[in-house]
């Protein structure tokens, strides 16, 4: 971890948290599983110093809130926030998971990606209170905020590209004007990240979610957008799935549904614009690849619309 020495963050959880650690594992850029003596297993998250802390106040209050909704969610450790060498930090309790050889065969037992589209209803049927109400939705390693926000960040590395490459670079340009943030559409509570990777399948039964930095109310066809995304551009029949599973508890508005083709190719948008910026890949490549996902992402988002569109049989309370 940059400018924090780990023997420095060790002797801090032991002062402030109580944690005696015993072994330490990185599971991300500054995202820590620890084991302390005696003690359950925790996650510790360690934020950039300019983040502020009454934003990570808030994710352990959002973690509080979702517990006393019953949601599968990670759960707050009973001290969970600290400042460490001017850095906030979230400790959450571990979920213990599946061996990973047994994790695509528990995910399909809890109900696979059918069940991943009705969590993502239900938790957009929860009614927003305390934290829960900010602004949520961006990518928080892009920017904290709503969907705006992050494709007005993109549209800045873009600009700071540094590039001689004007075609490719006015074609990202382009594609990025085109996406869809959802402003004005329905809103409700958001995970910004709600895909496969942050499922945890648990030993104990179920999936949990994990990773509910910038958290917050937005509009509520970007999260889902972004699952049919990720796992149409896999296979459209995955995506058909989420669907399904969606349209069991909510039923989209119209505008919703011609709008959702464009907030579909707003997040490839964002990384290709997130590894321009660290010279991840060119211009070219960059392009190429916008113009190919606009390409998938059109034919998955009609399969997915006939889905989420057909018509409700009369008397359906869905919304």
């Amino acid at each position: 971890m940059a400018t924090l020495r780990h023997a420095d963050l060790l002797r801090h959880l032991a002062a402030e948290h109580g944690l005696h650690v015993s072994a330490v594992e990185e599971l991300d850029k500054d995202v820590l599983h620890v084991s302390a003596r005696g003690e359950r297993e925790r996650i510790v998250r360690v934020f950039p110093a300019q983040r502020p802390l009454a934003a990570v106040e808030g994710d352990a209050e959002i973690l509080r809130l979702l517990a006393e909704d019953g949601y599968p969610a990670e759960r707050p450790d009973a001290h969970p926030v600290s400042v460490v060498a001017g850095r906030p930090l979230l400790v959450t309790e571990y979920v213990v998971p599946v061996p990973r050889s047994e994790r695509r065969e528990a995910i399909r037992d809890a109900g696979g990606l059918r069940e991943l589209g009705r969590m993502l209803a239900g938790l957009q049927l929860l009614t927003p209170r305390g934290a829960m109400t900010r602004p949520g939705g961006a990518w928080h390693h892009f920017v904290e905020g709503r969907p705006a926000d992050e494709l007005a960040a993109a549209s800045r590395f873009l600009e700071g590209a540094g590039t001689d490459d004007a075609a490719s670079l006015d074609t990202l340009r382009r594609e990025l004007a085109e996406a869809d943030a959802g402003d004005g559409l329905p809103e409700a509570f958001l995970h910004p990240d709600f895909v496969l990777p942050n499922v945890v399948a648990a030993a104990d039964g179920g999936i949990v979610l994990v990773d509910w930095t910038g958290a917050g109310v937005g509009p509520r066809i970007w999260p889902l957008a972004f699952l049919l995304w990720a796992e149409g551009v896999k296979d459209p029949r995955r995506a058909a799935l989420v669907a399904a599973g969606y349209r069991e508890r909510i039923a989209l508005e119209p505008a919703e549904l011609d709008r959702l083709p464009a907030m579909m190719r707003a997040r490839h948008l964002v990384f290709l614009a997130w590894n321009l910026r660290a010279r991840r890949t060119d211009p070219r490549k960059a392009a190429v690849s916008a113009l190919r996902n606009r390409a998938a992402t059109d034919a998955v988002a009609a399969q997915v619309i006939g889905i989420l569109g057909a018509p409700l049989p009369p008397g359906d309370p869905r919304t």
